[in-house]
């Protein structure tokens, strides 16, 4: 027996039930209450003694959630921020903090944030947390093998029961284990808020080059209510995957407007400024005995709304 991972996606947060534009949001009440009843389930897969490890992506809601876990472990347990298990997309609600206002708003809370730097959390296009296929499957990798690495130190002290949990984000998880069953064109994570699965390594004396595949264990299967996994045939896999990867490349192109626009609304903002302070200027120095030059009418910074990008089959996008 190997030891078990059990990944864990955060609760409700209000950018669930108000929209992505709410920057790196908190659990909701329900999220709260959501948790609570993870923490009540969790303590009939494990009483929390055998819990070695919590790691948890850097994000609020999945920092909140953790807490619930950190509370049936052993007393003094640091949760492991891992930038690798941030969500998949660039918007407000799935863009980190800063790491040192992290820090102070979670001060109560015993957080590991050594494999965090100062910009972890930014997402442009030249960063490695960018919505870019090639990058995503790095990171999930990346993940996977952080991972493997405890699992094997914990297999050879003989902590075969040990469980390591992971706390991340709906879409994330199925890059994460690989697996996209649930998802679809419309669907972008078949994970509820406050799910739990356990997974654990097919085999942990892997070389490099090896694929690293995480296996759903037949008691989470049967706590989920699935006696066997479900069977897809390799087709049907690299479908799901490829209607998957479709979206990432969508997030991509609307980070890339929503840039742009706000790039134009900066711009502007400080032309209006600048005639601002040339008005100023122009009532300072005129002759008082002379009327005041004519004023020039202030332009509005216009608004720029993104273009609705529908990721439907007939995209015919080859990622």
């Amino acid at each position: 027996m190997a030891p078990t991972i059990d990944i864990i996606r955060h609760g409700e947060a209000h950018h669930n039930i108000i929209g992505s534009d709410i920057p790196d949001p908190g659990l909701t009440h329900r999220g709260v209450r959501q948790c609570l009843g993870l923490q009540a389930r969790y303590k009939g897969i494990d009483s929390g003694e055998n819990i070695t490890h919590i790691i948890s992506s850097p994000l609020q809601r999945t920092i909140e959630t953790s807490v619930f876990i950190a509370k049936l472990a052993r007393e003094g347990m640091k949760i492991i921020l891992n930038p690798q298990l941030q969500e998949v997309n660039a918007t407000p609600s799935s863009t980190g903090t800063p790491v040192s206002k992290l820090v102070e708003q979670y001060s109560n809370l015993d957080l590991d944030t050594a494999g965090l730097d100062e910009d972890w959390y930014k997402k442009g296009p030249d960063t490695p947390f960018a919505p870019d296929v090639e990058k995503l499957e790095t990171r999930a990798l990346r993940a996977r093998c952080f991972l493997l690495a405890i699992v094997r130190d914990l297999a050879s002290q003989g902590k075969e029961n040990a469980r390591v949990v992971v706390v991340t984000h709906g879409e994330f998880a199925h890059w994460l284990t690989n697996d996209f069953t649930g998802t679809g064109y419309h669907r972008n994570s078949g994970w509820h808020n406050a799910e739990v699965r356990s997974y654990q390594f097919e085999k942990l004396d892997v070389v490099e080059g090896d694929e690293i595949p995480l296996i759903e264990t037949q008691d989470g299967l049967r706590r989920r209510g699935i006696t066997e996994p479900v069977q897809l045939t390799d087709k049907e896999k690299a479908e799901l995957k490829r209607i998957a990867s479709i979206r990432v490349v969508s997030y991509a192109s609307s980070y890339a407007e929503r840039e742009e626009r706000e790039r134009q609304l900066r711009e502007l903002a400080a032309e209006d400024e600048e005639w601002e302070d040339e008005e100023v200027a122009d009532k300072e120095n005129a002759d008082q005995s002379q009327p005041l030059p004519r004023q020039r009418p202030r332009r509005r910074p216009r608004s720029f709304p993104l273009r609705e990008i529908s990721v439907t089959p007939a995209d015919g996008l080859d990622v």
